[in-house]
């Protein structure tokens, strides 16, 4: 039975876990395993079990001091971010279509262009994989059995909404990503719009689906 949840965020830019609390019970929660699920199909994270560790309040305090005392209604960092990148990455298509400047940005050669394009995205697979590096916290002991846990909002228009923005994220990835490969002038705006989706739809499941601020609900099977 799935019951009213609440998420944080930790410290120290560790986003591979979330601290969780259930009713009146604590859980550190692994939020980017499995990979390809979360890498490759966010649309299923929040009908996945995830690990989850049980914490006293005490081992809550000490790994993130600041979130027991936390407003409940802050804005997520993490969904602002996202937001940010996708801006930016439409930004750079709007601008690349709409100003001089394109070209001087020009690649005469089209093997250049396929090789920036590769670069480009093992970049961005590059910077996901620093996002997903995240160490158990010292309180985590050998000794604390990981639970399985469903986590997912309490409201289904935010779910769609998330769900939404992934499409919305993978389409813009396609769409450059056809654009660098068919254009006949290759141009280094595409490339950064390219790397920009591309970087928001692989942080999706990460950063967005559980960012903090939001009503969750959660069902741990002992």
């Amino acid at each position: 039975m799935f019951k009213p949840a609440k998420i944080d965020r930790l410290p120290k830019m560790n986003f591979r876990y979330r601290l969780l609390k259930v009713e009146n019970e604590w859980y550190l929660m692994d939020v980017d395993r499995p990979i390809i699920i979360i890498y490759f199909l966010p649309w299923f994270v929040y009908f996945i079990p995830h690990k989850g560790y049980q914490l006293t309040e005490d081992e809550v305090e000490t790994i993130a001091p600041k979130v027991l005392k936390r407003d409940k209604n802050i804005l997520s960092i993490q969904t602002k971010a996202g937001i940010s990148t996708l801006g930016a990455g439409s930004l750079a298509v709007l601008l690349g279509r709409a100003f001089p400047i394109e070209d001087y940005l020009y690649f005469t050669s089209h093997l250049l262009n396929l090789v920036l394009m590769i670069l480009v995205l093992i970049i961005a697979f590059g910077i996901r994989i620093w996002i997903s590096i995240g160490k158990k916290e010292s309180v985590i002991k050998p000794f604390k059995k990981a639970k399985k846990m469903y986590c997912r909002p309490v409201r289904f228009r935010l779910l769609l909404k998330n769900l939404l923005l992934v499409t919305l994220a993978l389409f813009l990835s396609a769409v450059s990503f056809c654009f660098v490969l068919s254009t006949s002038k290759p141009n280094l705006i595409l490339h950064v719009a390219l790397f920009a989706f591309s970087l928001v739809f692989l942080s999706h499941g990460n950063l967005l689906l559980y960012a903090s601020g939001e009503d969750y609900k959660a069902k741990i099977k002992k």
